[in-house]
């Protein structure tokens, strides 16, 4: 079951008032276009506006950077990363202990937490978020959820035991050095078993979680509505309400931002910031993004499976053209199917290289690849790693026509983008991922192991399976060593080159757009947005004031 298909039952005449007043006129005063915060006063809710609405509201079982940004506003795991960084830090844990030979995992809940619902915080109440994704006769592990992260980030948990009222302990069958920053992300993160209690299959629309924002309201393809969590452990969220708009057109996302309906976005086109970057109601954060932008080929397409045929693809295609036009400068080449920085990754320019006399030369040897036109599918709405898929698109189809090719670029909304390319549906396709954690392995095995290829839910599109690399990337896993884990995923690296079933293309920029007022929020290095510490600055004279 899908969000956008999901029927919707009516809104309670509270919520139904604050979601009107949110959306239809909170920011504008009236006949003169000034925003609310310039008269002084600090607006009651922060309206942020993004590209695409989320597809479900389950931490267990979401992949898409705007399901997890609506997720992170209300739930929280027991641990997370501290924020603006990739350092791991107690969150509902206030402690925790790793064995020595690193095959569990004790961590020890803080006291007096309770979810939105008013359930306390406990082992046992906390270990439902995981039971339900590792047993699969669970009455929440739902037949509709592939829960793909716990085969691919915490496979190696073997069981789960409650030590104590507050300490739950988790037990390994091997090693895995990638565990800690797993259970900081998103799938970890804990949902309140009243939840399921309440609303059974139903809870994946209505998030319980701990955070410092409820969730209120969710209206498909326009907002989601949440209101602060009075009874939050830590500090308390900046503002009454928080309203997530869903805004597809890039202009139109601007439009309103300028307008004085909105105090932030994301997914602008870096072509659009000469707009505002003069504009002083507004601030632009601006930092290296955690993500790749990437070309896949689909082994289960017949002449996909050809390794010249890819070969010749990637050396048609002008990558730094790639940054130059579709990201203005806002990134740098991807040379590799992981970023830069990461343990085992190297800083060199990569295998593959621009070379379209080459690429023409195996075009005209093979007049086979030209019968029929290769198809390239995109997608329309922005993501991080391609702020404008359909120009990335267009760049690539001219590249390739240079060199002989014949290609039909296929557009489609992202959540039906997503459902083609899981199933391996296309010739070439154009998708990204944006990290999920601070280890090599979220990047590597997402795209290369085959245990990530499984039709419908896949996260390696290209469906590759390779036992050889499944063997080595299974292996860097279990070496605590990082010099150890590096050499091997070194070999990985160069068993990608040779194999190439994905073309790294860019790692863009993160960019979000702040009304000037607003304070406390810090980029993350996993493109999540947490809203919880945003609040609303002034000085006495209602004037941003300085941090």
């Amino acid at each position: 079951m899908v969000a956008t298909s999901r029927q919707i039952r009516p809104m309670d005449r509270l919520k139904r008032a604050l979601l009107f007043f949110a959306l239809g006129g909170m920011v504008l005063l009236a006949g003169c276009g000034k925003r609310e915060g310039d008269s002084g006063a600090a607006p009651n809710a922060f309206i942020f506006a993004r590209g695409a609405d989320a597809q479900k509201l389950d931490p267990a079982d979401v992949d898409d950077g705007e399901s997890v940004n609506s997720l992170a506003q209300v739930c929280e795991g027991l641990v997370g990363f501290k924020q603006g960084t990739l350092e791991v830090v107690p969150v509902l844990a206030e402690s925790y202990e790793i064995s020595p030979d690193g095959l569990a995992y004790t961590f020890h809940l803080r006291e007096g937490v309770r979810f939105h619902d008013g359930t306390p915080l406990n082992a046992e109440t906390a270990r439902f978020s995981f039971d339900r994704q590792m047993d699969p006769d669970h009455p929440a592990h739902f037949e509709t959820a592939s829960f793909q992260y716990w085969q691919n980030l915490y496979s190696a948990i073997e069981s789960l035991e409650t030590v104590d009222p507050m300490t739950l302990r988790f037990h390994l069958s091997e090693p895995n050095a990638g565990l800690l920053g797993a259970l900081a992300s998103f799938p970890a993160w804990l949902v309140s078993p009243g939840a399921f209690e309440k609303y059974g299959q139903e809870m994946i629309f209505h998030p319980v979680g701990t955070g410092p924002y409820r969730f209120l309201e969710w209206r498909p393809s326009e907002a989601i509505l949440y209101e602060r969590n009075p009874d939050y452990w830590g500090q308390a969220a900046g503002f009454e309400r928080l309203v997530l708009r869903s805004i597809p057109l890039n202009t139109s996302r601007l439009s309103e931002l300028l307008a004085g309906n909105l105090h932030g976005l994301d997914g602008i086109q870096p072509s659009e910031l000469s707009d505002i970057q003069t504009d002083p109601r507004f601030q632009i954060l601006h930092a290296p993004g955690m993500n790749i932008g990437y070309l896949a080929f689909s082994q289960l397409s017949g002449r996909m499976q050809d390794p010249e045929l890819r070969r010749a693809v990637a050396m048609a295609i002008d990558r730094e053209n790639l940054v130059r036009l579709a990201l203005d400068g806002y990134g740098t080449v991807a040379a590799y199917p992981a970023p830069k920085g990461y343990l085992g990754i190297p800083d060199d320019a990569g295998p593959v290289r621009f070379d379209p006399e080459a690429a023409k030369a195996l075009v005209a040897a093979h007049p086979e690849w030209t019968e029929q036109p290769i198809t390239l599918a995109t997608f329309g709405q922005p993501r991080m790693y391609f702020p404008d898929p359909q120009r990335f698109a267009s760049l690539i189809r001219n590249d390739l026509e240079q060199a002989g090719f014949r290609v039909e670029i296929i557009n489609r909304e992202f959540k039906s983008h997503l459902h083609t390319t899981r199933r391996g549906e296309f010739e070439m396709a154009l998708l990204g991922w944006i990290a999920d954690t601070p280890d090599p392995d979220n990047f590597l095995s997402t795209f290369l192991h085959s245990k990530a290829a499984a039709v419908g839910s896949a996260t390696n599109i290209s469906f590759y399976r390779n036992p050889e690399m499944d063997t080595l990337l299974d292996d860097a896993l279990t070496r605590t060593d990082p010099a150890a884990r590096a050499a091997l995923y070194r070999q990985a690296l160069d068993l990608w080159a040779r194999d190439l079933p994905l073309v790294p293309l860019v790692q863009a920029d993160q960019i979000v757009v702040l009304d000037r007022h607003i304070g406390g929020y810090k980029l993350s290095p996993t493109g999540n947005h947490f809203f919880g510490p945003a609040y609303w600055k002034t000085d006495d004279n209602g004037q941003a004031a300085d941090e």
